[in-house]
């Protein structure tokens, strides 16, 4: 997928796309097109777009929200748009587990947290899910063990 980035910053300027929220690194717009675009304000919301990217890139379990680009400064990335998740309750429905610490332990969880050196706790939050075509994934994957140490120098 071709993206003009140079276009979307211009749009982002000009309060064209709907801002859905803000982290301490990014925020995210909504294109209006079934995609949001997270933009890095700081070093530290680059280092967490390229971390998510990094592991988008290699992973297709579909438990992590789909990648579709990145710009190549890693200031901007494209992510497919998830619907809001009411409850925690709606996950572990899903996943059929009473408590996170539990659905991490299944397998497929167990393998990419440790795979990908994910902070669990940050995981554990409602805003780090989303809903996309009836399933729970996870939005907001970028918080790795390297990109945290970043969080203690700045």
């Amino acid at each position: 997928m071709r993206i003009d980035f140079e276009y979307i910053k211009n749009n982002i300027e000009k309060r064209n796309y709907n801002f859905i929220g803000s982290g301490s690194g990014r925020h995210v717009y909504d294109l209006g097109n079934g995609y949001v675009v997270k933009m890095a304000k700081n070093k530290r919301g680059l280092l967490q777009n390229k971390a998510e990217h990094e592991i988008a890139s290699t992973n297709n379990s579909r438990i992590f929200a789909r990648i579709v680009a990145v710009s190549k400064d890693y200031h901007f990335l494209i992510m497919e748009k998830a619907e809001k998740l009411r409850s925690a309750t709606e996950i572990l429905l899903y996943y059929k587990v009473d408590s996170f610490r539990e659905l991490f332990r299944l397998n497929d969880f167990k393998d990419f947290t440790e795979k990908y050196n994910l902070v669990l706790v940050d995981l554990r939050r409602l805003n780090s899910w989303g809903m996309i075509k009836g399933k729970p994934v996870i939005i907001d994957y970028g918080f790795t063990r390297e990109v945290r140490k970043y969080y203690r120098i700045f």
